[in-house]
């Protein structure tokens, strides 16, 4: 079947293509379908003669008798390749320039098929010394009948031609096959032996100096290899780094990296991946966010964070992989001071017993007092209640002294929030959850008080990772100097915990937003 013609503006555009936008031929041809062989062709007809040089003859060339014989003798003589024969005397291709060598080399008998095709020229095949000498002395004695000579020892015509010149050269020395061979190490020159053992040692000099640069390359990008995830990447990003900057040849690179050349310029001619580009997203929003709330979001608020915003989900593993890439991470929570045990007065049973999951709304809350530092040596204290459904901050209080007023002002500003509610309500053994005070106050309001046990700071876990939230989160970025600026930075943190944080137990709602839906 015969290969349709490529119109002149369909050339034109592929090879504006390869020129504007720097791919290889390899990625040019496979894209728009044609031979490379076809490719190349219309750069130099084009380089040649311009536009003129790529239209498509509509009618038969002829050419001279002396026109052809030039060509064919050009070419068998080696001066030009097929394709610069074409161009040099304006052949239009090069199966024409083919069928003239074959009724040259066959004194212009060309023999014919049943369909009218020319014959293919017989393949070469090896030989021995005496051999090429036999082929070669008939030949010259038939006038250099090479045709008919390449047809009786069933060889190729150019095997042939070639033993002849050469015979006619250096006569049956020349016909010893030295192919890939140097001269013999004893018929060596002590300056030739000289140049080969330096070429040797610049060779592995080169080997061990590309080893080196490729060993330092790639730490310094393997982030972006990590990035696409393809296998090898590191290596191929490698390969064209110490090849851009230092200039070693590819093939080296490729050996001492221990990569097939032919993967690494597949590489190159890859596009990014639709998930490269969205990683590439991610992970600017990703820092973004981090600054924005100066580094308390891990991986796993993050992860919602970003849902909402792509309106897509995203496997928490991936987020956790690109914040490592960028090397951000969550502010990590400082061990807690050890606090004296205390003996109480009034102490209840530990009726929550860590059953930390609540039904509804006001079911279980839990209360501690936390200590903060602000100034040169002042103190302040936090005294909160939270409900256990939604994990919000019920009421607070500030103060600058750890007293029975903290405690007893924050379980009354609970009491306004939440008013005819009766939870259970589970405290440490501190000296203010046990005075009769606090113990008459919640009799009265029908609360049932549960204590955690002794040395059980766990029966209290969910007060307590609310500390670590908020001065992991908050305190430990900042310094203050007054209580006022320690009492605003606390307001504007359970602002925010209680309605902007997102929580993944909560389905990714904020606890305002979970307890909302609930009521």
């Amino acid at each position: 079947m015969p290969v349709p013609s490529v119109p002149t503006k369909k050339k034109l555009e592929i090879l504006h293509f390869y020129e504007e936008q720097g791919y290889s031929i390899a990625y040019t041809c496979r894209h728009f379908n044609v031979s490379p062989s076809a490719f190349k062709l219309w750069r130099k007809q084009y380089e040649r003669y311009g536009v003129k040089g790529l239209q498509t003859h509509g009618v038969q060339r002829k050419y001279t008798q002396e026109q052809k014989k030039v060509a064919v003798q050009d070419y068998l003589s080696g001066k030009y390749s097929q394709l610069e024969t074409i161009l040099q005397y304006d052949i239009s291709s090069t199966a024409v320039l083919r069928r003239w060598v074959n009724k040259y080399t066959s004194h212009g008998k060309v023999t014919r098929d049943q369909k009218g095709q020319g014959v293919s020229m017989t393949q070469g095949r090896k030989t021995t010394l005496s051999e090429r000498l036999e082929i070669t002395l008939q030949c010259i004695a038939l006038n250099k009948n090479y045709q008919k000579i390449a047809n009786e020892f069933n060889v190729s015509y150019n095997q042939v031609y070639q033993w002849v010149k050469k015979y006619e050269v250096g006569g049956e020395a020349a016909l010893k096959d030295r192919r890939g061979l140097g001269k013999l190490e004893e018929d060596l020159s002590p300056e030739e032996r000289m140049k080969i053992e330096l070429k040797a040692k610049e060779k592995e000099n080169q080997r061990l100096k590309a080893e080196l640069a490729l060993l330092k390359k790639p730490r310094g990008i393997r982030k972006e290899a990590i990035l696409s995830r393809l296998r090898l990447e590191d290596q191929y990003l490698a390969i064209r780094e110490v090849h851009g900057d230092d200039g070693f040849p590819i093939q080296l690179l490729c050996e001492e990296a221990g990569v097939v050349r032919s993967s690494y310029y597949k590489w190159l001619d890859r596009e990014v991946t639709k998930e490269e580009k969205l990683n590439q997203e991610l992970l600017s929003e990703i820092r973004k966010l981090h600054k924005k709330h100066k580094g308390i979001y891990g991986y796993r608020r993050m992860k919602m964070v970003l849902e909402r915003k792509f309106n897509r989900t995203f496997n928490h593993k991936r987020i956790y992989r690109l914040m490592k890439l960028a090397g951000i991470q969550s502010v990590i929570r400082r061990k807690r001071k050890r606090y004296q045990k205390t003996t109480p007065t009034h102490v209840a049973e530990n009726i929550l017993n860590r059953q930390f999951v609540a039904e509804e709304p006001n079911e279980k809350w839990v209360t501690d007092v936390t200590e903060f530092k602000y100034g040169s040596s002042s103190k302040a204290y936090l005294s909160a209640i939270r409900d256990l459904f939604d994990g919000s901050i019920i009421a607070y209080v500030l103060g600058r002294s750890n007293n029975n007023a903290l405690v007893f002002e924050t379980l009354e500003k609970a009491l306004q929030e939440e008013p005819n509610v009766t939870p259970i309500l589970h405290s440490d053994r501190g000296f203010q959850y046990t005075s009769p005070r606090f113990k008459e106050m919640t009799e009265k309001a029908g609360i049932t008080p549960s204590m955690s046990r002794v040395g059980r700071c766990i029966d209290n876990s969910p007060i307590e990772s609310f500390w670590g939230a908020l001065k992991c989160e908050k305190y430990y970025l900042n310094t203050y100097e007054t209580f006022t600026e320690l009492e605003q930075a606390i307001d504007e943190y359970i602002n925010f915990y209680n309605n902007e944080r997102l929580q993944e137990r909560l389905n990714g709602l904020s606890p305002i937003e979970f307890r909302a839906k609930a009521v």
